[in-house]
């Protein structure tokens, strides 16, 4: 019995090969951080001034209170996506990667 084992874990082993490694591909800079942040907090900060805002509302019904929630979450989600994607924007310059350095434009010194 333990021969059959050992020659069922030998052959399981000698199955599994190494991974295949692949040709390193180019990292991509953009990343979308910023919008999903953005979109976050603006639909939860949208949502939460509804939700004040619509006082009684809630207290009184639940779909009274969805008609003041909903539209300010979804507003507060469209700017803090807008926001989000300036700030993307400007943090997302391409790197560029084996490219000579820009050239030196300050005069030499002492001429």
């Amino acid at each position: 019995m333990k021969f059959t084992a050992a020659i069922l874990c030998l052959s399981l082993a000698a199955c599994a090969g190494a991974p295949k490694q692949q040709e390193p591909v180019e990292k991509t800079t953009k990343r979308h951080d910023g919008k999903i942040i953005g979109s976050l907090g603006g639909a939860g900060a949208g949502a939460a001034m509804g939700y004040s805002s619509a006082g009684m509302l809630c207290t009184i019904s639940g779909p009274l209170c969805l008609i003041v929630v909903v539209p300010a979450a979804l507003v507060g989600g469209v700017v803090g996506l807008a926001a989000g994607s300036v700030v993307d924007a400007v943090n997302g310059q391409p790197k560029q990667q084996g490219a000579a350095p820009p050239a030196d434009t300050s005069a030499p010194l002492g001429g």
